[in-house]
């Protein structure tokens, strides 16, 4: 023996390191989903204002100011419910105060004034809202009636004169600068050009219960505009001849729920997408839409957009379920994915990151999606988590940085490969070819 015994220990199994869990990454999104409930919602006082005790009648071609003079005597008393009874009247603008509601009640139709008698009509500048709420606090528009824009004549006015411009036309609810304001429960249609507008400066609003019905082919009539935090957009149906909801600047904190949507071009995130983030969408449903997640913008108009989570949405029919693309208008998009030449990083460059969308079901679709960023910022940490898609061809997907599809998500297609194109992405679970899953 060359070399001694040594009292050594014998090893032990309890001495061993336990074997390494073996755990998949998360792909849930690290925030909570819940800010809708902390939006606030008006409180009106209980005295009526009744708009026929204000010389307003069904006889008048012009109620506007009899109706503002309700509206007047409401803010004086410090506040109260305006009442339309049943019956059509006619009016030109409003200004609503703070305090006060607008019922429009069941049988009722505000009808706005027709193009050739509306204030403005006719020329290029900006022409007043139909509804104007801005610098109100705690307002609510409610009631089972109805507003009707009369857009018809807007309509072709502006497609006569879109070729040197087009003409200035209002939107049939807007507002700049306002908190706590409630539409609840009304029917809005025919809008001459976006039928509700939360432009900027606004917070805790809500739109309810709310149906907006325009035609497919009406020029320009967004179903509902965004460009403020603190919104909430529960149990509408909309149909419209553009966006369905457009999501613009500075949109934050934003909750949709439990909307049906018809025509339109989608539940739109842009073509302005600068300080976009929190966006909660779930339990929607979308039948013939021209898109279903639409976010849309260019290097020139874009920036940071973030914390998106679009889950439990049913499409029927719609054209391309999962339109996300940095190249706006489509005329810009580039011939094949290596066809545009990164360029330098800029505060107006997309950048966008952290979308989750979740139990989805598409069948009907003419494509499976569009996915497509500028290649010198591509779009990080998009996940596809149980979401199904049928379509007659596949998706294109090109600069994608992580993009997962987990949890049984698939492409089916008629014929050729689920995903087309794929330049420069890191996708992860499916078959690009047949669009099975892969975990």
């Amino acid at each position: 023996m060359l070399y001694p015994l040594v009292d050594e220990p014998m090893p032990s199994i309890i001495d061993k390191p336990d074997p390494p869990v073996q755990t998949k990454p998360s792909h849930d999104p690290t925030f909570a989903t819940n800010w809708g409930d902390t939006i606030k919602v008006p409180s009106i006082a209980t005295g009526e204002f009744l708009i026929t005790d204000f010389g307003a009648s069904t006889s008048s071609s012009d109620n506007a100011g009899a109706i503002q003079k309700a509206i007047d005597a409401a803010a004086k008393a410090g506040g109260g419910s305006v009442i339309i009874p049943a019956g059509t009247f006619i009016s030109g603008p409003l200004q609503l105060k703070s305090n006060i509601g607008l019922k429009i009640s069941e049988g009722a139709v505000l009808k706005v004034l027709d193009y050739t008698s509306y204030p403005g009509s006719g020329t290029t500048a900006k022409v007043a809202s139909f509804l104007d709420l801005s610098g109100t606090t705690n307002v609510l528009i409610s009631g089972k009636g109805i507003i009707d824009g009369q857009g018809g004549d807007w309509w072709a006015a502006f497609r006569a004169t879109k070729p040197t411009g087009g003409i200035g036309r209002p939107a049939i609810i807007s507002f700049d600068d306002a908190s706590i304001i409630e539409v609840q429960g009304i029917t809005i249609q025919n809008a001459p050009n976006g039928h509700i507008s939360i432009h900027r400066g606004n917070k805790h609003v809500t739109i309810a219960g709310v149906t907006i019905n325009s035609p497919a082919d009406s020029p320009n009539t967004d179903g509902i505009d965004v460009w403020s935090p603190l919104v909430n957009i529960l149990d509408c149906h909309i149909s419209c001849g553009d966006d369905n909801i457009a999501m613009d600047n500075e949109t934050r904190y934003m909750t949709i729920k439990n909307c049906t949507f018809g025509s339109g071009h989608g539940l739109s995130i842009g073509s302005y997408t600068s300080g976009i983030d929190h966006i909660y969408v779930s339990d929607c449903v979308f039948d013939q839409t021209d898109n279903g997640v639409h976010i849309k913008s260019s290097r020139d108009r874009s920036g940071l957009v973030e914390d998106l989570v679009y889950e439990n949405l049913t499409m029927t029919g719609v054209s391309t379920p999962i339109n996300i693309c940095e190249y706006y208008p489509d005329n810009t998009i580039p011939s094949s994915g290596n066809a545009d030449k990164a360029e330098p990083v800029t505060a107006s460059t997309p950048t966008w990151q952290h979308i989750f969308l979740k139990n989805i079901k598409a069948t009907g679709a003419d494509n499976a999606g569009l996915l497509w960023a500028v290649p010198e910022m591509p779009i990080k940490d998009i996940v596809f988590d149980n979401v199904q898609i049928e379509a007659k061809t596949g998706m294109r997907a090109n600069y994608l940085g992580d993009c997962f599809f987990i949890n049984g998500s698939s492409i089916k297609v008629g014929s050729g490969k689920a995903i087309t194109s794929a330049y420069g992405s890191s996708i992860t679970g499916i078959d690009q070819t047949t669009g099975t899953p892969t975990e």
